[in-house]
């Protein structure tokens, strides 16, 4: 009840509005560092100088979000600028220059701007998108966010003064970086503004994209990107065949919302599901045959949910009201905002373990070097979480204390994985199936089952998080 009457009283006293009927999630804001800090300890030779950087970041908001919980604990204000702050920036800062031995003046501010960002987008998000996040999700995001603004600003710079190859990770890489950059840049003039306004919504699209995504990537590479995407996809056969089937992957899901919106039927919770089965048969083949192109690939799609959600929330012709119908068919207890987030956070979920391995795909563009932490999105997401909500929906009697979880779906949920991770075994998708791997899935297959009975956060971000600090 302490806790409870704590939570309370820091909400109100930095105007802060969470979403409603849930726990805090204080412990989600230390899952992002710790799986980067995981990555870099476990994977020291395959770490590039930007993902050292990186991972230094968010140590820096590690200690960040220490002074976030004891701000709460203590129920005072929340202050960017102060006494505690000024000194995490400063001291954390000084770790760039000790470890990586960076200059002074890049140090610093390698410790402060992450600092002022990460406290500064995450009351916003709780000040200004009322509802939509608890204390712990708005701090994931605001690490997540933080972190790639920073990591984007060293990827242009050294690839603006670089004259060696590039290898198309490091392409596919800038891509992402610059596209979702403008897109944000974009999303957050069009707030900054208030435009709604449909000739000034594309009047402003065109010369923002135009300025921080089109421009800036045929100076960087020397080539049109788009070009660049697409002969990748059609001087490789193997490439377009994969193409061809996410595709209609992609067709099967835009008929089935169409289908769903059609009849004005509200989603079940079990329908929402079939998409995490296509979200696995999706990244299955693409982990497989075409690594790099499937870390690209989640990226872009990243940013067309981005500029989707742009236009629903705006009502912009002619895709504006279709999107509203989808969002309130498919809307779940957990969508408590203005915004709909729960596509985007299933592709963020199963494409996390990508996104954060320091090398995810190996020479021969396959993931199967180091495919067991690339697959946590998809045992926890695809196949765990959704084995749970079948189950405990059509055969559930026993419910966990204080939730409308059951005991039946958890363990539907532990053995769906393991299932999952033996099938892939057998397939030969998993070679190297040694003890100590055993061990990590076993385990991992456990934790991740119990957290998705009993948490309240938003399991598609969490549950990948957990698996992949454990099977790193």
């Amino acid at each position: 009840m302490k806790y409870s009457e704590n939570m309370d009283v820091f909400l109100v006293k930095n105007n802060f509005s969470a979403r409603p009927s849930t726990g805090r999630g204080l412990w989600v804001l230390f899952l992002l560092p710790i799986s980067l800090i995981i990555s870099l300890i476990r994977h020291p030779i395959t770490v590039t100088p930007t993902y050292k950087l990186a991972t230094l970041v968010s140590f820096t908001l590690l200690c960040n979000s220490l002074y976030i919980v004891i701000k709460c604990f203590k129920r005072e204000k929340l202050k960017i600028l102060n006494t505690y702050s000024t000194f995490i920036a400063i001291s954390t800062g000084c770790l760039f220059h000790v470890c990586l031995h960076k200059g002074w003046t890049f140090s610093i501010l390698s410790g402060v701007v992450p600092t002022l960002m990460y406290l500064k987008v995450f009351s916003f998000l709780l000040t200004n998108l009322k509802e939509s996040f608890t204390l712990g999700e708005a701090g994931l995001i605001s690490q997540g966010l933080t972190i790639f603004v920073y990591s984007t600003f060293i990827n242009v710079f050294r690839f603006g003064s670089r004259t060696t190859v590039k290898s198309n990770m490091q392409i596919s890489t800038l891509i992402i970086q610059v596209g979702l950059c403008g897109i944000l840049t974009l999303a957050l003039l069009l707030y900054k503004f208030s435009i709604k306004n449909v000739k000034y919504f594309y009047v402003t699209t065109t010369i923002v994209l135009t300025a921080t995504i089109i421009v800036p990537l045929h100076a960087i590479l020397k080539q049109s990107p788009v070009l660049w995407i697409f002969q990748q996809v059609f001087d490789d056969v193997v490439l377009l065949k994969l193409f061809l089937y996410w595709s209609t992957c992609i067709a099967v899901a835009i008929l089935a919302v169409s289908n769903q919106i059609y009849y004005a039927q509200k989603a079940s919770t079990s329908s929402r599901k079939v998409f995490h089965i296509l979200a696995v048969l999706v990244y299955i083949p693409g982990l497989y045959f075409k690594c790099a192109f499937l870390y690209l690939s989640t990226g872009v799609v990243l940013g067309v949910f981005l500029a989707l959600e742009i236009l629903r929330l705006l009502s912009i012709p002619p895709l504006g009201q279709g999107l509203q119908d989808g969002f309130v068919v498919f809307k779940d207890e957990k969508d408590g905002g203005p915004l709909a987030l729960t596509p985007i956070y299933l592709l963020a979920g199963v494409s996390l373990p990508i996104w954060l391995h320091p090398s995810p795909c190996d020479v021969t563009d396959s993931a199967q070097f180091y495919i067991l932490p690339l697959l946590s999105g998809l045992a926890s997401i695809g196949i765990g979480d959704t084995a749970a909500s079948y189950v405990g929906s059509k055969f559930g009697r026993f419910k966990w204390k204080g939730s409308s979880r059951t005991f039946e779906g958890t363990l539907a949920c532990f053995v769906g994985q393991l299932a999952f991770f033996y099938f892939l075994h057998y397939i030969g998708f998993i070679p190297n199936a040694t003890s100590e791997y055993v061990i990590k899935i076993v385990a991992s297959s456990v934790v991740s089952s119990l957290v998705e009975a009993k948490t309240t956060q938003i399991d598609n971000l969490v549950l990948p998080l957990i698996m992949y600090i454990i099977l790193s």
